[in-house]
């Protein structure tokens, strides 16, 4: 019989007699280890960063970042784990010097440099622009539903809350008619002593249940999550509700870099494509041209602010159309809006005037009386008169809407949605492992440099980073 037969384990060498030959030179894990090495820690807040003259040394967070790096860049975000590929993974024993830090020290390093793992993403932006890899021509924004830690079972809204305790209420008062029947009947069988056991407990329940309610309408809130408090009840796609926050990403369609990433507890994205913007136009230090997002982005508001800073916004409307009938009535474009007299000319050639004002919802409000007189009513209303509404920011609205043309919402899908599908495969399927909102930034920043450096190192090669790195 001929078998690969294995290296004798009496053999006294069995590893490169340097450290620095356990991982070849062109290996990815030296492009980790060179761009936490061009970092100042200090400058972007590290905790530990500056040690002090007394007292037991502490790892560097330089040591620890690298650590973390390489775990999500190998889908690895269990601290336990890591503490392990600490002494056995020769990659990581090259990265950490040898160093083995326990779980707990490794786990509070993420929890505790949440903000100054975002500044390292900044900053590996500004190399990358650098570089010749981003360049704000078109930067696409989206957002995806990310799980939280805590239980979906442990989220409750107001309505669960009046449910349950009604429930309870009938559950109380069933329990209080058999005691009241028995000592009109004089029954022996019911046991008195576990009957007033239960309704004790019931009753202390329904209290813990209405101080829960109380607490809600004074802060003024629907939802609560009893483990996670940040965590939020949220709409996602496929999954229906999840609990767990909305991630958002802006991205360069050049080489699907993330320029710019925050993580909200916001339930949709109406009031998140001014902020992602801004803080792209930052990073990308005043570069930025257009700005693509989909139709859950459509703010009048803050497409015109950003159109005011000379911004391509190209936005799809979000707004309700006719829909009563079998689609043969009149759709508010083919009324025509007249600037000079603030008022609509509907098909049947009578003028909708300027009636009121909905501050709430930014319209303004046009109609006419007689419709029932018209010979076209029948394609247009119902009623007696007809409504158009007009956005306070109309123009801008419509002027995103004509920007999103079919070819730039194909760029838009191709260029953002698969960030998230790689980000979700490397955080544990989309599921956060650290409790609170400050916590799962972290670890989400720390998913999106991992990502960012590896889609440099796919355009560059390990070699090419290595020498912009030097």
């Amino acid at each position: 019989m001929r078998h690969l037969e294995g290296t004798p384990r009496s053999q006294t060498l069995l590893l490169p007699p340097s450290v620095e030959d356990y991982v070849p030179e062109d290996h990815p894990v030296r492009v980790i280890d060179a761009f936490v090495d061009s970092l100042n820690l200090s400058e972007m807040g590290f905790r530990k960063a500056q040690t002090a003259r007394t007292g037991r040394r502490p790892y560097h967070p330089g040591d620890l970042l690298k650590l973390y790096i390489y775990a999500y860049l190998n889908q690895t975000s269990s601290t336990r784990r890591l503490e392990k590929e600490c002494h056995r993974n020769l990659e990581v024993l090259w990265l950490m010097k040898q160093l083995a830090p326990d779980f707990k020290t490794i786990a509070d390093f993420r929890k505790d440099n949440g903000d100054a793992v975002k500044k390292v993403c900044r900053q590996f932006i500004v190399f990358c622009k650098q570089a010749g890899l981003v360049s704000g021509q078109l930067v696409a924004i989206d957002g995806s539903k990310f799980k939280a830690a805590a239980s979906k079972d442990q989220a409750i809204t107001r309505k669960q809350l009046q449910k349950q305790l009604g429930k309870l209420d009938q559950k109380i008062d069933r329990y209080l008619d058999q005691l009241a029947a028995s000592e009109q009947e004089g029954e022996s069988n019911l046991n008195h002593e576990k009957v007033s056991e239960a309704l004790a407990y019931l009753q202390a329940h329904k209290a813990e249940l209405q101080d829960e309610l109380k607490t809600l309408v004074n802060e003024g809130k629907t939802q609560h999550c009893r483990t996670e408090p940040d965590a939020k009840l949220m709409k996602s796609g496929r999954e229906g509700m999840v609990v767990g926050y909305n991630a958002q990403n802006a991205v360069d369609e050049g080489h699907q870099l993330i320029v710019h990433h925050e993580l909200t507890q916001a339930g949709n994205d109406t009031q998140q494509l001014k902020p992602m913007a801004q803080e792209t136009h930052e990073a990308l230090e005043g570069e930025l041209e257009t700005v693509v997002a989909d139709a859950g982005y459509s703010n009048g508001e803050q497409i015109n602010r950003l159109q005011s800073s000379e911004y391509d916004v190209a936005v799809p409307s979000n707004r309700a159309v006719n829909n009563q009938g079998t689609g043969e009535y009149f759709q508010k474009s083919d009324f025509i809006y007249l600037p000079e007299e603030d008022a609509y000319r509907c098909p049947a050639g009578q003028l909708l005037h300027h009636k009121t004002i909905s501050n709430k919802q930014r319209m303004h409000l046009y109609a006419r009386s007689g419709c029932h007189q018209c010979p076209l009513q029948a394609k247009c209303t119902k009623a007696d008169r007809r409504w158009i509404t007009r956005h306070f920011d109309e123009e801008a609205l419509e002027k995103a809407k004509d920007a999103a043309t079919p070819e730039r919402m194909i760029r838009r899908m191709a260029t953002v949605e698969p960030t998230f599908a790689t980000l979700k495969r490397l955080l544990n399927k989309g599921r956060f492992t650290c409790w609170g909102l400050a916590s799962a930034g972290s670890e989400y920043s720390l998913g999106v440099l991992s990502y960012n450096l590896m889609r440099a190192i796919n355009v560059l090669g390990v070699k090419g980073m290595l020498a912009r790195l030097a």
